[in-house]
């Protein structure tokens, strides 16, 4: 009965790897090089972004994210981004590194198209000592660490009046988990496609209005879609997110003093899991433009 009741864990754990395997934002808009590469270097100039957040709020070993990215524009229409995204779930530990370079072309006078790839290695340890087997199960006698390779592309085109974003952070298969016989053998990430569109309505000087979509589509896993929209009066943003079937979201991005902004979302399950916590989930980012 013990050996069942810890291979059940385990296939929730396994099982939890294939549904989120990258990171998830709820202000991936204001660090777009993240998940797309092509937008490293794409603003005026330089900036570096610190994030952190806490999902499902209230439940033991839920998803904990930190993030920390910095992008500038170079010369000869080249930009360079570096970003590290340290991912944790109950027994799993993930910890991205990346060097994102991409590069501008001007196709017209109002249209800017970036062209980016990204670079780097994910860092995977698993602590079955979290798990909490007891005794000499071989189930759970070995963590596991892997070192797996990063590569990915994305495109980035630019108008005045709205923004056309396709991209993948990685396009290579990387394993977390591998066992033989007939327990669990593999959790393996997946390809992750991220297509994203928004629209400026420019009501006055000081008044717009941005409605957007971010589809992304994973192989092996559910597709999701965010509908969103954006208000920003002056330097003060504030919107509303939808995730379908599973969240909705409110968030604001504002200026503390003069280059740094503050950003804050909460996320509220939509999904089955708010009968178990209707807590929701929280996310925080510091921006710094210099």
């Amino acid at each position: 009965m013990k050996k069942i009741i810890y291979t059940f864990i385990l296939c929730c754990f396994v099982q939890l790897s294939f549904a989120q395997q990258d990171a998830n934002f709820t202000l991936y808009k204001y660090n777009m090089n993240i998940i797309n590469p092509a937008f490293s270097g794409s603003a005026s100039g330089k900036e570096i972004s610190l994030g952190y957040r806490s999902q499902w709020i209230g439940i033991s070993d839920a998803p904990k994210t930190q993030s920390i990215s910095y992008t500038t524009p170079l010369k000869n229409n080249l930009g360079l981004g570096l970003s590290i995204v340290r991912d944790q779930v109950f027994v799993l530990q993930q910890t991205d590194f990346a060097l994102d370079i991409s590069y501008k072309i001007k196709i017209a006078e109002t249209y800017d198209l970036f062209f980016g790839v990204k670079a780097g290695a994910s860092m995977i340890n698993i602590d079955l000592n979290k798990a909490g087997a007891r005794g000499n199960d071989p189930l759970f006698s070995e963590n596991k660490n892997f070192l797996n390779p990063q590569f990915g592309a994305g495109v980035y085109l630019r108008h005045n009046d709205f923004y056309v974003s396709i991209s993948t952070p990685n396009f290579l298969n990387g394993k977390r988990y591998v066992k033989q016989a007939n327990t669990p053998r593999a959790a393996v990430d997946n390809l992750h496609m991220y297509y994203g569109f928004g629209y400026d309505f420019r009501v006055s000087e000081d008044l717009k209005i941005t409605p957007g979509i971010m589809y992304r589509n994973t192989d092996g896993a559910p597709s999701s879609l965010d509908m969103n929209t954006t208000v920003q009066f002056k330097m003060i943003e504030a919107g509303m997110n939808y995730r379908v079937d599973e969240m909705y979201s409110v968030f604001t991005l504002f200026d503390i003093i003069k280059n740094v902004k503050f950003g804050a979302a909460y996320d509220f399950t939509a999904s089955k899991l708010n009968q178990i916590n209707d807590n929701g989930s929280m996310e925080i980012l510091i921006k710094y433009q210099f």
